[in-house]
């Protein structure tokens, strides 16, 4: 069984990886930090966003399996896609705070639950 803060500290991981993701475009980083990106900055944060996505379906896999982990992942994925996309669409220069603090909330729930 999978407790709230598992599921919070998933959607956490998940929102810090699209948001990852979403900085390592040109527009979005330029809107978020007033500058362009380097090409290794873009890589980093690219494949940054893999590497966590990749752990947050690893967690969600081992505590409920392969079917409910799956399908965990995919409904708080969307959820956490639909935050950037907010985030990144009405307050640009919020959402490199908002990621820092879904990183440090994200650990702390799941050393909780």
């Amino acid at each position: 069984m999978i407790s709230n803060s598992m599921t919070l500290s998933l959607l956490t991981f998940s929102y810090l990886a699209l948001g990852c993701m979403a900085l390592a475009m040109f527009s979005h980083f330029r809107d978020s930090f007033k500058r362009s990106p380097t090409p290794a900055q873009s890589r980093g944060l690219y494949w940054t966003g893999w590497g966590i996505l990749t752990l947050s379906y690893y967690l969600g896999i081992r505590y409920l399996g392969f079917a409910y982990g799956s399908i965990l992942f995919t409904g708080i994925l969307s959820f956490a896609g639909l935050l950037v996309i907010l985030t990144a669409s009405y307050h640009p220069k919020h959402l490199p705070h908002l990621m820092a603090g879904s990183s440090s909330l994200g650990v702390a729930l799941l050393f909780m639950g």
